[in-house]
């Protein structure tokens, strides 16, 4: 004869609130890698920077018939902000802003302050005008690199550009 047994299955509630409660524990020592508006600055500016160079040299590709260069401005505007400007045939096509939350954006080794820019220009084969390399860096909390080749091409940098 087959005895029964009365014993249950399962997690005990004791379990079941310790596990809620180290969860919570985690989530709070995790959600300030999410909150660092300066971390998330660097990042956001670095990947609209990127995109938007990159767009240039397709569009400067894709403009190989023409003579007219796309650029690309770099700047901060008057309320501090990071600001990325793509001109096609002289005219803006794209702007894209981003707060810098009081960061700094170096370009070749200069500190941009409110009004100062720097454009790119990517000639019909695709290739930066002035024949050099440049480094831009997003410094907030954190530092985010972009570089671009002579080449044209656009890429993040890990720690400085060649």
């Amino acid at each position: 004869m087959k005895q029964s047994s009365n014993r249950q299955k399962g997690f005990t509630l004791i379990e079941l609130v310790m596990v809620i409660v180290l969860i919570g524990a985690l989530s709070v020592g995790a959600s300030s890698l999410f909150f660092s508006k300066g971390d998330y600055t660097a990042f956001v500016a670095q990947g609209q920077l990127l995109s938007s160079a990159l767009l240039a040299q397709q569009v400067a590709l894709g403009m190989s018939a023409t003579s007219n260069p796309v650029s690309l401005t770099v700047s901060v505007n008057g309320d501090g902000d990071w600001q990325f400007t793509l001109n096609k045939s002289g005219q803006p096509a794209q702007i894209l802003t981003q707060q810098s939350s009081g960061g700094s954006l170096i370009v070749d080794g200069v500190t941009f302050s409110s009004g100062s820019s720097q454009t790119f220009t990517w000639n019909s084969q695709a290739n930066l005008t002035s024949g050099t390399n440049h480094s831009i860096r997003f410094v907030a909390e954190t530092t985010s690199w972009v570089c671009l080749s002579s080449s044209g091409y656009a890429y993040r940098g890990s720690g400085s550009c060649p």
